[in-house]
């Protein structure tokens, strides 16, 4: 078993709401991420899956338990932790490769080093065609894939995404989860990822994290064993392996269960 990157403690996440009142987002979650593995959150809609990631970015502090990553505990934004949203963030005046530089640029990155290492990244998403080209002229899947690789070329030990493909087509959602699949094996990339979509969810993970309904809370652990510890990134292939239909019943039983509460 790799070494835990990141480990939450009891974590709770409690909202101010109007005349006084609260509302309980998160109770009292547990989980560790280990090193270069993909950790899926996954559960029914109000769970608290993007209140887990943003806790963890550090855009929200935890009510109750803590947060740390190597041990320290996480206070606030960090180059440590890299944050894909699911709308497209690349900012338009700039091309392909500016965007990408742009991070770099801000944290005193000299230019050859940030040139070279935005070329690499490009070239990792597949866009090195389209270095030049701007936003707009980018479909929503290339526009993603501009977000990755500037996100992938600040460094970070832990890339958080939420929801990133939601608002792909099918294909194109295919085509990126395979796509994080290869950054994963070739460079080594911690990831945590939020999605709604149990296939997205069993291609993707080494560890599911399955949450329950409002409030969210572990209601189990999830490592796809039918994967004999190897990731898998054709995705004709992994739905044919014996388990993974199993696997895939087993989560929508779960999704069930926790909708009927709901």
């Amino acid at each position: 078993m790799s070494e835990a990157l990141l480990h939450l403690d009891g974590v709770s996440k409690v909202f101010p709401i109007a005349g006084g009142k609260s509302v309980k987002a998160v109770d009292r979650v547990s989980f560790d991420v280990e090193e270069n593995r993909i950790c899926v959150l996954l559960g029914p809609s109000g769970c608290g899956k993007s209140t887990i990631l943003r806790m963890i970015a550090g855009l929200e502090d935890p009510s109750d338990g803590a947060v740390t990553l190597h041990g320290k505990p996480v206070v606030g934004p960090a180059r440590d932790r890299g944050m894909v949203f699911q709308a497209y963030t690349s900012f338009d005046w700039l091309s392909v490769r500016r965007n990408v530089e742009f991070g770099m640029k801000v944290n005193g990155v000299p230019h050859a080093e940030r040139r070279d290492r935005a070329a690499h990244f490009i070239d990792l998403v597949g866009l090195t065609k389209f270095a030049e080209a701007y936003p707009s002229q980018l479909s929503g899947g290339m526009r993603q894939r501009v977000a990755i690789a500037r996100t992938l070329a600040n460094g970070p030990e832990l890339l958080l995404m939420d929801e990133p493909f939601g608002a792909l087509d099918a294909e194109t959602r295919w085509h990126m989860q395979e796509l994080m699949i290869d950054i994963a094996r070739q460079e080594n990339t911690t990831m945590v990822i939020v999605t709604h979509d149990i296939e997205e969810a069993i291609f993707l993970a080494d560890k599911i994290i399955f949450l329950s309904s409002h409030p969210g809370r572990l209601k189990e652990v999830i490592v796809p064993e039918f994967k004999h510890g190897s990731r898998i990134n054709d995705k004709e292939h992994i739905v044919q392996l014996p388990g993974y239909a199993e696997m895939e019943q087993k989560i929508m039983r779960l999704m069930r269960e926790e909708g009927s509460r709901e």
